[in-house]
């Protein structure tokens, strides 16, 4: 296939890059950030860095495509409202508007499962036909609800739209390597509620999987739910997680119920004071964290064929590999 991909500089994106061309599809990827190209140009993988909100540029280089992948996203969720407007939402729009214009047959969108999470009600083995909560409060979270009804509101028998909605990524370059990791060593991460409700996560090659899977899609305005099977306890899969990348385990637990006070007092004190970097708890990270979560993936399994190709402890083991490499 003919594949546009963008977003191929995060950490999703990185990774589908890789399973992809090891798929010997024929890649052109959009890079935000060119310096940390690691994968060189070739016969099947073209790099492009031109403006993907130039809806006519953009409509130009997509001209015989059969499908594009779009993983490009603004993911801070501090004081970054106006970015996840921009990024998240019009940005999509744009890019919807030059692969329906430029006759391309498929549009993957890399949605987040977070924005099926309510904060009103209780969020286990959620269904894709659930109506989708309000989430005004929770600025990332919104911006990729938003994006993906564009989305599926896009698609038909010609332009076949899907939505993957990956539970909690984690992988090689994840959040936890990012940032929770050093947070941790720093005795500046903990648990909430001793950290043992069921939580769904998606390992990157899992995710990778999924796509692969949707390539082959005949189905268009659906969304799925992708995870690693079976819910886990939250600190079981952290846990885990923090030894693989050989980062220190916390101890140190809150109640949830001061959770969201507490989020809400740092929130304002970097807000109103001139306090440097970001506050080390916000509202949104207490809502995607400290709360149980489960999603079903029948459905992905049932119209897609999706099964997870890796366990949990498959994944820590392939982790564990690439840490001491």
């Amino acid at each position: 296939m003919k594949i546009f991909l963008t977003g191929a500089s995060g950490f999703v994106g990185s990774h589908l890059l890789e399973s992809l061309n090891a798929a010997r599809h024929e890649i052109i990827c959009h890079f935000r950030t060119p310096h940390v190209i690691h994968s060189k140009p070739s016969h099947n993988l073209e790099i492009w860095s031109g403006d993907l909100n130039d809806i006519q540029s953009l409509t130009k280089r997509l001209q015989d495509f059969d499908v594009l992948i779009h993983c490009a996203a603004e993911m801070r969720l501090w004081n970054s409202e106006q970015a996840l407007l921009e990024t998240n939402v019009l940005m999509t729009k744009n890019v919807l508007e030059s692969a329906k214009l430029a006759g391309v047959k498929q549009f993957i969108y890399m949605s987040d499962a977070s924005i099926a999470k309510d904060p009103l009600r209780q969020n286990l083995n959620l269904l894709e036909s659930q109506s989708l909560p309000a989430l005004h409060d929770f600025p990332y979270s919104h911006s990729k609800s938003q994006a993906e009804q564009l989305v599926l509101d896009a698609g038909n028998e010609e332009f076949r739209t899907i939505s993957l909605r990956p539970a909690s990524i984690w992988g090689k370059g994840d959040l936890v390597d990012q940032s929770l990791g050093k947070a941790a060593d720093l005795n500046q991460f903990g648990w909430f509620d001793q950290g043992g409700y069921p939580f769904s996560t998606c390992y990157i090659q899992n995710l990778c999987e999924a796509v692969n899977k949707a390539l082959l899609s005949e189905s268009t305005q659906e969304s799925f739910f992708i995870s690693d099977g079976q819910a886990v306890p939250f600190r079981q899969w952290m846990t885990k997680r923090l030894k693989a990348g050989h980062y220190k385990v916390p101890s140190l637990s809150i109640p949830r119920s001061l959770a969201r006070p507490l989020a809400r007092f740092t929130e304002n004190g970097w807000k109103y004071l001139p306090l440097r970097g970001e506050p080390p708890l916000i509202r949104e990270m207490v809502h995607l964290m400290a709360y149980p979560f489960s999603v079903s993936i029948q459905k992905a399994k049932d119209q897609l064929a999706y099964e997870p190709i890796y366990s949990i402890e498959d994944g820590m083991l392939e982790m564990e590999k690439a840490v001491n490499f």
